[in-house]
């Protein structure tokens, strides 16, 4: 042990690289955690033996896609599973799908009124996105009538001057419509620096493609995929419009697309291809550029530790190596003689009693 107390400054340094690199893991565990939409596959798979996919597809600014579009790929989806023998449980849902638009709306009361770019909600959206109800319900794209809207607690206080509204009636550029819900906006540190100012609304995607002309420029979906890739191939083989970007959220913070971010720094940020990410997808983004740089600091902080555990380990390890062939060199030698001392004694006595 003298060579370590010579060397104690460099020891107690890689203690407290060794301590900041865990703390790093942790940062990275934490900043992973952060957004509830990211864990929608492990959600919806529950207890289900089936491995499910959470994939979302981000449509360009001049390429959007219809709802006629949407479910011609549900039955695409429908037809691939029966292909695969992939079977719900009874009474089950195999697989769930939202889909969304936007679009510049006046939102207005006898208290107030706004101009906001609505979120026009298609399928099961309120599954994936599941933001804290002050009051009343979420809506779906399923329910059979189509004039309930959300509302974030900003706009409520500005329509209202209140917040417990659900139930009253408010006007969308002109048309009647009621609150079906309040929620409170997510206020984690991604999300708050992602949120727009002139958002707030949701409300059915086909009543808002009344009131504007813009198409569907995100999907996603949560589908059975049996080997890794399979969800994922399915949409880039399928999915209607073949120019969006499409995302494996589920596997957003694996080592693969980690890697993928430390290497693409820079230009990661720049976009070319007319795309548009809404809000929980920039959230997203934030969360992945934090967690790539606490994944990278946590590995160059544990570079010095490793080549100084291997050369204290080369050293004592010779050192140890020697004593053990020593001790385990005597020990043989000893049971070898306690076993000859042994013999000769038992041939002693056979001898005495012979003579007797």
């Amino acid at each position: 042990m003298d060579w370590i107390r010579q060397h104690k400054k460099l020891f107690i340094i890689n203690l407290v690289l060794v301590f900041l690199s865990v703390l790093c893991f942790f940062g990275f565990a934490s900043v992973s955690g952060t957004l509830d939409h990211t864990n929608s596959a492990e959600r919806w798979t529950g207890e289900s033996e089936i491995s499910y996919s959470h994939i979302a597809c981000f449509m360009p600014v001049n390429y959007k896609i219809d709802e006629n579009s949407v479910y011609s790929f549900k039955r695409t989806v429908d037809l691939k599973m029966v292909e695969a023998s992939i079977e719900a449980s009874e009474n089950g849902n195999l697989w769930n799908f939202a889909y969304c638009g936007s679009g510049l709306v006046n939102a207005s009361t006898e208290r107030g009124s706004a101009e906001i770019c609505a979120v026009g909600i298609g399928g099961d959206f309120f599954f994936f996105h599941q933001p804290v109800l002050l009051c009343g319900n979420y809506i779906s794209g399923n329910d059979l009538m189509q004039d309930g809207v959300v509302i974030d607690k900003d706009l409520a206080w500005k329509l209202f001057g209140a917040t417990e509204v659900a139930g009253m009636e408010l006007l969308i550029n002109g048309n009647r419509y009621y609150v079906a819900g309040v929620i409170e906006a997510d206020d984690d540190f991604a999300s708050s620096k992602a949120k727009t100012a002139s958002g707030g609304l949701y409300m059915s995607y086909s009543k808002l493609s009344e009131l504007t002309d813009e198409g569907i420029d995100f999907y996603e979906a949560v589908v059975p995929s049996p080997v890794s890739g399979f969800a994922e191939n399915l949409f880039r083989e399928s999915f209607p419009q073949k120019d969006c970007e499409i995302i494996e959220v589920n596997k957003r913070y694996g080592i693969k697309n980690m890697f993928r971010v430390i290497t693409s720094f820079g230009t990661r940020s720049m976009r070319t291809d007319g795309i548009i990410f809404p809000e929980w997808e920039n959230a997203a983004r934030l969360t992945e550029d934090y967690c790539a740089a606490f994944l990278l600091f946590a590995v160059i902080l544990l570079i010095s530790p490793l080549v100084f555990g291997f050369i204290v380990l080369r050293r004592y390890g010779k050192i140890g190596f020697k004593k053990l062939w020593v001790f385990t060199k005597e020990k043989a030698e000893k049971l070898y003689d306690d076993h000859n001392r042994k013999i000769y004694e038992r041939n002693l006595r056979e001898k005495e009693n012979n003579n007797q």
